[in-house]
């Protein structure tokens, strides 16, 4: 045997047919001659010392000339493990199948195997690791640590073959039949690694059904719940968690396969005629609420002049993320609504949109809060956007006041800087450019400063050469200002570069009010200001006074507007609740009056429901027309609003 080997060191056929030779009978060693031991000794002492050019030659002179000796396994095995310090793979392999296949029994050959099997598998040669592998299986003298390994490094190969589904068996088997508690774990962790990152759909189903999984089983099948469930097919999801329950009673899986059960139940139980409404009704903006509360009745026409037969289900959120997205949860469940209106906060909108998402049931969220309808396809929104109101002023800048040219003045904060992207997106792509922008403090009170560096007079030193100039001019015009008659330098030579037609501020009054007179200070004229819904508030002109004539900005409605006071849903609010309605109300009486009429001509399940929301156009809203956008979004009319001889009102009238 040892001469087939030697003859043939380096040919790769050669080794695929010494891996696969099949096993023979062994014979027993020979007792070791006295000069053979002491060279035995001397080369395991150069080995050892790590001195392996001597120990090399020494090793394999014993190996092949003492072949049937009692030491010749152990030399065979150092020096294997000698050219694998010096890397020489292939010889190291070559020399491990030796010892594997002698013709002497040794208690190395399965230590030879799995050492060989690994340098097989470093050499992409799986059939052959897999061979050697296969031997070491059948091995009645193999021990189960050995054949453990053989095990795991038989996961490897079959990984390495992307055979995903069988090497989870095999890790399966180990962990099933390891006597070690922490082996046994790391078998476990390796194929739930592989169920949880690597296998298909089609694939976790295979794992769900086959009991060679074992434990796994229950997570498959959890998988597979989930998935049915997200493609709407609920029987299946239902059948899936309950095999869940069955497998493994009492676990959390359980648990949560319950939980979906239960949610599962809800959706099929649904009574078209009830809506939930989702609003903080205590706490600091319970005002808020019931406004938002008021607007829903009247459109659902739960009062009012011809009753609808709707039923109104309300939860108080208190202005808190669990309590909103538990209320969520029981009206689906104990309710069983067909739809549900809130969202009315940013700080429990993300909450409740996710749970109505997670219930498959329409929600009509009024927050501003950006991304919202991202959440899913059961997610809409009214409300009066950023981006909406960006888009809006915009337009109306470039296509109806001529300006090109913008900057941007707003606060550090989540809504200036959400306004500012908005709004320079919006400019870009009308073909307008931002040649500035500059942030402030929330608390900023003194605006000097950060008008100085839109316009540049902030720095001195970046206009260096032209200071220098204007201030030779000054003295020549003041020759009686001198630095030698410790006058200070004038702050105020250098003249502002306005190079934007329009200043955009999104941010209240009161910085509007502040900011306005400080440009005309810093001789910053004929520029127009525009803002945000939050300046349409008579303190904008209070507080500006004749520097924000002609701003203009945007909102939902304008309560001076003819049109609007004249509107039926006005004159319905104020009949009823005896006050004026604002754009809160006029937003929540849509949401209602969508769903009263959706559901009365026809959308009785919440699927359907949801594709009616989704296609929604040409609505009649409150207020005009309401299209729904393919983002989920209810498009709704906006007022241009402009400040004209101190009085607030349409941009068209300051037009004529």
């Amino acid at each position: 045997m040892r001469f087939i080997l030697l003859s043939c060191i380096g040919a790769a056929t050669c080794l695929i047919a010494v891996s696969c030779q099949t096993a023979v009978a062994r014979k027993q060693p020979v007792k070791t001659p006295p000069n053979v031991e002491k060279e035995f000794a001397a080369a395991r002492r150069s080995f050892e010392d790590g001195d392996l050019k001597k120990a090399i030659p020494r090793l394999k002179k014993i190996s092949t000339q003492h072949a049937d000796s009692e030491v010749a396994d152990d030399s065979l095995m150092m020096l294997a493990q000698a050219y694998e310090k010096q890397q020489l793979s292939k010889e190291a392999l070559q020399t491990y199948l030796t010892l594997a296949n002698s013709e002497i029994s040794s208690p190395m050959e399965s230590t030879a195997l799995i050492r060989a099997a690994r340098l097989h598998v470093r050499f992409n040669q799986f059939k052959e690791a897999g061979a050697l592998i296969e031997r070491i299986e059948r091995s009645s003298s193999a021990d189960k640590t050995t054949k453990s390994e053989a095990l795991e490094l038989k996961a490897e190969i079959l990984l390495a073959e992307n055979r995903l589904l069988d090497a989870m068996e095999v890790y399966v088997e180990l962990a099933n039949n390891s006597p070690d508690q922490r082996l046994q774990e790391k078998y476990r962790m390796a194929a739930q690694d592989l169920l949880d990152t690597r296998l298909n759909q089609d694939d976790v189903r295979e794992v769900s059904e086959r009991s060679a999984f074992g434990f796994l089983r229950p997570t498959a099948k959890y998988r597979s719940g989930l998935y049915y469930a997200d493609q709407r097919q609920l029987g299946k999801a239902r059948s899936a968690f309950e095999d869940v329950i069955g497998l493994a009673p009492g676990s959390e899986l359980a648990e949560k396969a319950s939980a979906f059960i239960a949610q599962i139940d809800a959706r099929s139980r649904v009574s078209p005629k009830t809506i939930g409404v989702v609003l903080p009704l205590s706490g600091k903006q319970q005002a808020m609420g019931q406004r938002a509360l008021r607007g829903i009745q009247l459109g659902l026409g739960i009062y009012g002049r011809n009753p609808s037969g709707f039923r109104l289900a309300v939860i108080d959120s208190e202005g808190n993320p669990d309590a909103a997205r538990r209320g969520v949860e029981r009206l689906v469940v104990e309710d069983n609504v067909i739809s549900i209106i809130g969202g009315l906060l940013s700080k429990t909108a993300s909450a409740e949109a996710a749970k109505a998402q997670e219930f498959a049931v329409p929600s009509i969220m009024m927050s501003q809060k950006a991304g919202l309808t991202d959440t899913g396809e059961f997610v809409f929104r009214n409300a009066l956007t950023s981006q909406m109101q960006a888009s809006a002023l915009a337009d109306v800048a470039i296509n109806k006041l001529g300006a090109k040219r913008f900057a941007i003045l707003f606060p550090n904060d989540p809504y200036g800087t959400e306004f500012a992207n908005f709004f320079w997106d919006a400019i870009k792509m009308r073909g307008g450019s931002v040649t500035g922008a500059q942030a402030y403090d929330p608390k900023e009170t003194d605006f000097r400063g950060h008008v100085q560096r839109l316009v540049g007079t902030y720095y001195i030193e970046d206009r260096a050469e032209e200071y220098r100039l204007r201030y030779k001019q000054y003295l020549e015009k003041n020759p009686k200002r001198s630095v030698r008659q410790g006058q200070a330098s004038p702050e105020d030579i250098l003249p502002p570069i306005v190079d934007f037609d329009a200043l955009f501020i999104p941010d209240s009054v009161k910085a509007a009010g502040q900011i306005a007179p400080m440009l005309a200070y810093n001789d910053v004229d004929n520029v127009r200001l525009l803002g945000t819904n939050l300046w349409n508030n008579p303190a904008l002109v209070t507080r500006g006074q004749k520097f924000v004539e002609n701003s203009v900005f945007v909102d939902g409605l304008f309560i001076g507007d003819r049109s609007f006071q004249n509107a039926d849903f006005v004159k319905q609010y104020k009949e009823l609740y005896g006050e004026e309605p604002g754009l809160i109300e006029a937003q929540a009486y849509d949401s209602g009056l969508l769903l009263r009429q959706l559901v009365g001509s026809g959308a009785t399940s919440r699927i359907e429901l949801q594709e009616r929301l989704a296609g929604l156009k040409g609505f009649s809203g409150s207020l005009g027309q309401l299209d729904m956008s393919a983002d989920r979004e209810l498009i709704r009319p906006i007022s241009v609003l402009s400040v004209k001889d101190g009085k607030i009102g349409p941009l068209e009238n300051s037009l004529q």
